[in-house]
Protein backbone atom coordinates (compact mmCIF):
# COMPACT_ATOMS: atom_id res chain seq x y z
CA UNK A 1 0.00 0.00 0.00
CA UNK A 2 1.21 3.51 -0.71
CA UNK A 3 1.36 6.30 1.51
CA UNK A 4 1.40 9.83 1.15
CA UNK A 5 2.33 12.52 3.68
CA UNK A 6 0.76 16.21 2.68
CA UNK A 7 2.44 18.16 5.18
CA UNK A 8 2.45 22.29 6.20
CA UNK A 9 2.51 24.77 9.02
CA UNK A 10 -0.87 25.79 10.30
CA UNK A 11 -3.38 27.28 7.35
CA UNK A 12 -0.91 26.35 4.79
CA UNK A 13 -3.64 25.02 2.41
CA UNK A 14 -3.31 20.84 2.86
CA UNK A 15 -6.93 19.70 3.29
CA UNK A 16 -7.89 21.86 0.13
CA UNK A 17 -5.29 20.48 -1.89
CA UNK A 18 -6.25 16.84 -0.43
CA UNK A 19 -9.46 17.57 -1.71
CA UNK A 20 -8.43 18.35 -5.20
CA UNK A 21 -5.38 15.77 -4.88
CA UNK A 22 -8.01 13.16 -3.61
CA UNK A 23 -10.43 13.42 -6.53
CA UNK A 24 -7.67 13.07 -9.00
CA UNK A 25 -6.45 9.52 -7.82
CA UNK A 26 -10.09 8.48 -7.14
CA UNK A 27 -10.93 9.69 -11.20
CA UNK A 28 -8.01 7.23 -11.97
CA UNK A 29 -9.49 4.18 -10.02
CA UNK A 30 -7.72 4.31 -6.96
CA UNK A 31 -9.35 3.39 -3.57
CA UNK A 32 -8.44 5.80 -1.00
CA UNK A 33 -8.17 6.75 2.97
CA UNK A 34 -7.42 9.69 4.32
CA UNK A 35 -6.03 10.36 7.64
CA UNK A 36 -6.54 13.05 8.86
CA UNK A 37 -5.02 14.55 12.37
CA UNK A 38 -6.56 17.53 14.20
CA UNK A 39 -4.64 19.04 16.46
CA UNK A 40 -7.40 20.93 18.01
CA UNK A 41 -9.51 18.62 20.13
CA UNK A 42 -12.90 19.17 17.73
CA UNK A 43 -12.22 17.53 14.47
CA UNK A 44 -13.11 19.67 11.54
CA UNK A 45 -10.58 19.32 8.35
CA UNK A 46 -12.61 15.51 8.12
CA UNK A 47 -16.08 17.09 7.67
CA UNK A 48 -14.61 19.10 4.83
CA UNK A 49 -13.19 15.87 2.98
CA UNK A 50 -16.18 14.01 3.87
CA UNK A 51 -18.73 17.12 2.25
CA UNK A 52 -16.59 15.51 -1.04
CA UNK A 53 -17.58 12.33 -0.30
CA UNK A 54 -13.92 10.85 0.43
CA UNK A 55 -13.42 7.70 3.19
CA UNK A 56 -12.00 9.69 5.76
CA UNK A 57 -10.67 8.76 9.39
CA UNK A 58 -9.74 11.56 11.77
CA UNK A 59 -7.43 11.98 14.94
CA UNK A 60 -7.76 14.67 17.22
CA UNK A 61 -6.63 16.17 20.22
CA UNK A 62 -3.16 16.38 19.90
CA UNK A 63 -0.22 15.39 16.79
CA UNK A 64 0.50 12.19 15.32
CA UNK A 65 4.28 13.06 15.86
CA UNK A 66 4.16 12.40 19.24
CA UNK A 67 0.96 11.96 21.56
CA UNK A 68 -1.60 10.41 18.53
CA UNK A 69 1.59 8.45 17.01
CA UNK A 70 0.13 4.72 18.10
CA UNK A 71 -3.53 5.51 16.77
CA UNK A 72 -1.88 6.97 13.11
CA UNK A 73 -0.16 3.39 13.43
CA UNK A 74 -3.55 1.75 14.34
CA UNK A 75 -5.35 3.29 11.52
CA UNK A 76 -2.56 2.74 8.57
CA UNK A 77 -2.47 -1.47 9.67
CA UNK A 78 -6.31 -1.59 9.44
CA UNK A 79 -5.80 0.21 6.41
CA UNK A 80 -3.99 -2.44 4.80
CA UNK A 81 -6.28 -5.26 6.51
CA UNK A 82 -8.74 -3.57 3.96
CA UNK A 83 -7.22 -3.61 1.04
CA UNK A 84 -6.87 0.15 0.10
CA UNK A 85 -4.56 1.39 -2.79
CA UNK A 86 -3.23 4.35 -0.99
CA UNK A 87 -3.47 6.09 1.81
CA UNK A 88 -3.27 9.99 2.35
CA UNK A 89 -2.22 11.20 5.58
CA UNK A 90 -2.69 14.73 6.55
CA UNK A 91 -0.88 15.62 9.71
CA UNK A 92 -1.10 18.63 11.83
CA UNK A 93 0.16 22.10 11.08
CA UNK A 94 3.07 21.61 13.93
CA UNK A 95 3.79 18.18 12.56
CA UNK A 96 7.35 16.86 12.35
CA UNK A 97 7.74 15.25 10.17
CA UNK A 98 11.40 13.60 10.96
CA UNK A 99 9.00 11.04 13.29
CA UNK A 100 6.97 9.46 10.57
CA UNK A 101 10.14 7.71 9.27
CA UNK A 102 9.84 5.64 12.81
CA UNK A 103 6.67 4.21 11.96
CA UNK A 104 8.33 1.57 9.28
CA UNK A 105 10.49 0.00 12.65
CA UNK A 106 6.74 -1.24 13.00
CA UNK A 107 7.63 -4.70 11.38
CA UNK A 108 3.90 -5.11 9.36
CA UNK A 109 3.62 -1.19 8.19
CA UNK A 110 7.19 -2.01 6.78
CA UNK A 111 6.28 -5.14 5.18
CA UNK A 112 3.04 -3.94 3.86
CA UNK A 113 3.74 -0.38 2.76
CA UNK A 114 5.85 1.88 1.01
CA UNK A 115 6.55 5.82 1.10
CA UNK A 116 5.29 6.71 -1.89
CA UNK A 117 5.75 10.73 -1.51
CA UNK A 118 5.90 13.34 0.37
CA UNK A 119 4.50 16.56 -0.15
CA UNK A 120 5.20 19.94 1.58
CA UNK A 121 2.49 22.90 1.15
CA UNK A 122 3.94 26.59 1.37
CA UNK A 123 2.03 29.45 2.04
CA UNK A 124 4.12 32.56 1.20
CA UNK A 125 4.01 34.19 4.36
CA UNK A 126 5.72 31.31 6.14
CA UNK A 127 8.72 32.80 7.38
CA UNK A 128 6.83 35.65 9.45
CA UNK A 129 7.29 31.93 11.86
CA UNK A 130 10.18 30.08 10.95
CA UNK A 131 12.28 32.19 13.15
CA UNK A 132 10.45 30.86 16.35
CA UNK A 133 10.09 27.62 18.52
CA UNK A 134 8.56 26.78 15.08
CA UNK A 135 12.28 26.01 13.19
CA UNK A 136 12.65 22.37 13.94
CA UNK A 137 9.15 21.55 12.24
CA UNK A 138 9.99 23.69 9.11
CA UNK A 139 13.57 22.18 8.83
CA UNK A 140 11.79 18.73 9.20
CA UNK A 141 9.51 19.61 6.24
CA UNK A 142 11.96 21.28 4.00
CA UNK A 143 14.98 18.57 4.61
CA UNK A 144 13.29 15.69 3.28
CA UNK A 145 9.74 16.54 1.10
CA UNK A 146 9.73 15.46 -2.32
CA UNK A 147 7.84 18.50 -3.64
CA UNK A 148 6.62 21.93 -2.42
CA UNK A 149 3.69 23.34 -3.32
CA UNK A 150 3.35 26.99 -3.06
CA UNK A 151 -0.30 27.88 -1.87
CA UNK A 152 -2.42 30.67 -2.89
CA UNK A 153 0.26 31.96 -5.48
CA UNK A 154 -2.52 33.85 -7.58
CA UNK A 155 -2.17 36.75 -4.78
CA UNK A 156 1.29 36.94 -4.77
CA UNK A 157 3.71 38.24 -8.00
CA UNK A 158 6.23 36.12 -9.80
CA UNK A 159 8.80 38.18 -7.91
CA UNK A 160 7.38 38.12 -4.68
CA UNK A 161 6.81 34.15 -4.92
CA UNK A 162 10.77 33.71 -5.90
CA UNK A 163 11.63 36.27 -2.96
CA UNK A 164 9.91 33.82 -0.84
CA UNK A 165 11.64 30.61 -2.60
CA UNK A 166 15.19 32.33 -1.86
CA UNK A 167 14.24 33.19 1.82
CA UNK A 168 13.18 29.60 2.02
CA UNK A 169 16.69 28.41 0.74
CA UNK A 170 18.66 31.12 2.88
CA UNK A 171 16.69 29.83 6.43
CA UNK A 172 17.44 26.02 5.04
CA UNK A 173 20.99 26.45 4.05
CA UNK A 174 21.80 28.41 7.06
CA UNK A 175 20.79 25.44 9.40
CA UNK A 176 21.81 22.44 7.05
CA UNK A 177 24.77 23.04 4.37
CA UNK A 178 23.44 19.67 2.78
CA UNK A 179 20.25 21.19 1.42
CA UNK A 180 19.57 21.46 -2.54
CA UNK A 181 16.75 23.02 -3.59
CA UNK A 182 17.35 21.62 -7.54
CA UNK A 183 16.23 18.23 -5.97
CA UNK A 184 13.18 19.28 -4.75
CA UNK A 185 10.07 20.12 -7.41
CA UNK A 186 8.38 23.34 -6.61
CA UNK A 187 5.02 24.05 -8.21
CA UNK A 188 4.20 27.44 -7.81
CA UNK A 189 0.97 27.66 -10.60
CA UNK A 190 -2.55 28.56 -9.33
CA UNK A 191 -4.14 25.55 -8.50
CA UNK A 192 -7.16 26.13 -10.52
CA UNK A 193 -4.70 25.47 -13.22
CA UNK A 194 -3.13 22.42 -12.08
CA UNK A 195 -3.41 19.50 -14.43
CA UNK A 196 -4.12 15.69 -14.60
CA UNK A 197 -0.30 15.70 -15.86
CA UNK A 198 0.75 18.10 -12.83
CA UNK A 199 -1.61 15.74 -10.41
CA UNK A 200 0.20 12.38 -11.63
CA UNK A 201 3.67 13.83 -10.87
CA UNK A 202 2.11 14.71 -7.34
CA UNK A 203 1.25 11.34 -6.94
CA UNK A 204 4.43 10.09 -7.43
CA UNK A 205 6.80 12.77 -5.29
CA UNK A 206 8.98 10.78 -3.83
CA UNK A 207 11.21 12.34 -1.08
CA UNK A 208 14.19 14.00 -0.52
CA UNK A 209 16.95 12.57 2.25
CA UNK A 210 18.87 15.40 2.95
CA UNK A 211 21.12 14.32 5.55
CA UNK A 212 20.49 16.04 9.09
CA UNK A 213 19.69 14.81 13.01
CA UNK A 214 16.22 13.44 13.62
CA UNK A 215 14.53 15.81 16.03
CA UNK A 216 11.72 14.39 18.05
CA UNK A 217 9.57 16.79 20.20
CA UNK A 218 6.27 16.65 22.52
CA UNK A 219 3.74 19.85 20.97
CA UNK A 220 0.59 19.06 23.36
CA UNK A 221 1.45 22.19 25.62
CA UNK A 222 3.06 24.24 22.53
CA UNK A 223 -0.30 26.07 21.02
CA UNK A 224 -3.83 26.78 22.85
CA UNK A 225 -6.39 25.55 21.85
CA UNK A 226 -10.54 26.17 22.35
CA UNK A 227 -13.84 24.95 20.26
CA UNK A 228 -17.02 26.30 20.63
CA UNK A 229 -20.43 26.39 19.35
CA UNK A 230 -21.01 29.07 16.32
CA UNK A 231 -24.89 29.54 15.94
CA UNK A 232 -25.12 33.04 14.96
CA UNK A 233 -27.87 35.33 13.81
CA UNK A 234 -26.24 36.72 10.99
CA UNK A 235 -23.70 36.60 7.79
CA UNK A 236 -22.51 39.63 9.01
CA UNK A 237 -22.01 38.39 12.67
CA UNK A 238 -20.27 35.68 11.33
CA UNK A 239 -17.76 38.44 10.30
CA UNK A 240 -17.70 40.45 13.23
CA UNK A 241 -16.33 37.35 15.23
CA UNK A 242 -14.08 36.66 13.04
CA UNK A 243 -12.64 39.84 12.54
CA UNK A 244 -12.89 40.03 16.40
CA UNK A 245 -10.87 37.17 17.32
CA UNK A 246 -8.04 37.93 14.70
CA UNK A 247 -7.68 41.34 16.85
CA UNK A 248 -5.10 39.23 18.96
CA UNK A 249 -2.02 38.89 16.74
CA UNK A 250 -1.38 35.54 18.69
CA UNK A 251 -4.20 33.86 16.52
CA UNK A 252 -2.98 31.75 14.69
CA UNK A 253 -6.05 30.46 12.81
CA UNK A 254 -9.99 29.93 13.07
CA UNK A 255 -11.38 27.09 11.37
CA UNK A 256 -14.63 25.21 11.21
CA UNK A 257 -18.19 26.16 10.52
CA UNK A 258 -20.65 28.97 12.03
CA UNK A 259 -24.57 29.04 10.94
CA UNK A 260 -26.23 32.12 10.60
CA UNK A 261 -30.14 32.33 8.92
CA UNK A 262 -30.42 29.16 8.38
CA UNK A 263 -26.95 28.93 6.24
CA UNK A 264 -24.03 26.89 7.04
CA UNK A 265 -20.64 28.16 6.24
CA UNK A 266 -17.54 26.95 6.48
CA UNK A 267 -14.51 28.78 7.64
CA UNK A 268 -11.04 29.00 7.15
CA UNK A 269 -9.16 32.03 8.68
CA UNK A 270 -5.78 33.22 9.65
CA UNK A 271 -4.51 37.19 9.59
CA UNK A 272 -3.68 36.79 5.85
CA UNK A 273 -6.54 35.02 4.50
CA UNK A 274 -10.06 35.03 5.24
CA UNK A 275 -11.72 32.10 3.45
CA UNK A 276 -16.13 32.19 4.41
CA UNK A 277 -18.35 30.41 2.35
CA UNK A 278 -21.45 28.36 2.39
CA UNK A 279 -21.07 24.49 3.76
CA UNK A 280 -22.53 20.96 4.30
CA UNK A 281 -21.70 19.89 7.75
CA UNK A 282 -24.27 19.51 10.10
CA UNK A 283 -22.52 21.05 13.08
CA UNK A 284 -21.93 24.72 13.40
CA UNK A 285 -18.31 24.75 15.55
CA UNK A 286 -15.29 26.58 15.10
CA UNK A 287 -11.35 25.92 16.34
CA UNK A 288 -8.95 28.27 17.44
CA UNK A 289 -5.56 27.93 17.68
CA UNK A 290 -3.05 30.22 18.91
CA UNK A 291 -1.38 31.72 22.39
CA UNK A 292 -2.98 33.57 25.12
CA UNK A 293 -6.09 33.03 24.07
CA UNK A 294 -8.49 35.40 26.22
CA UNK A 295 -11.24 32.35 26.00
CA UNK A 296 -13.52 34.82 28.71
CA UNK A 297 -13.77 37.38 26.00
CA UNK A 298 -14.53 35.35 23.25
CA UNK A 299 -17.38 33.57 24.83
CA UNK A 300 -18.56 36.96 25.89
CA UNK A 301 -18.20 37.85 22.21
CA UNK A 302 -19.98 34.81 20.74
CA UNK A 303 -22.69 34.97 23.51
CA UNK A 304 -23.47 38.98 22.39
CA UNK A 305 -23.49 37.80 18.51
CA UNK A 306 -26.13 34.88 19.65
CA UNK A 307 -28.94 36.89 21.44
CA UNK A 308 -31.79 38.19 19.85
CA UNK A 309 -31.66 41.96 18.97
Amino acid sequence: MKIDIVTGFLGAGKTTFISKYAAYLRNKGERILIIENEFGLAGIDGALLRQDELEVVEISGGCVCCTQKEKLIAFILEAVKQNFDRVIIEPSGIYNLDTFFSLFDNKDIGKSCILNGIITIVKPDFMKFSNSQYENIFLSHFLSTGVILISNSQSYSVEEIDNHLLELIEFTTQRNENFDISKIKVYSKDWQNLTDDDFNDLSNAGQTKCEHSLINECHLNWIENHFFMARLRTYDDILELVDYILENKEILRIKGFASANGELYSINCTHNCKEIQKGKNKHAVLNILGHNLNITNIKEKVAQLTQPK
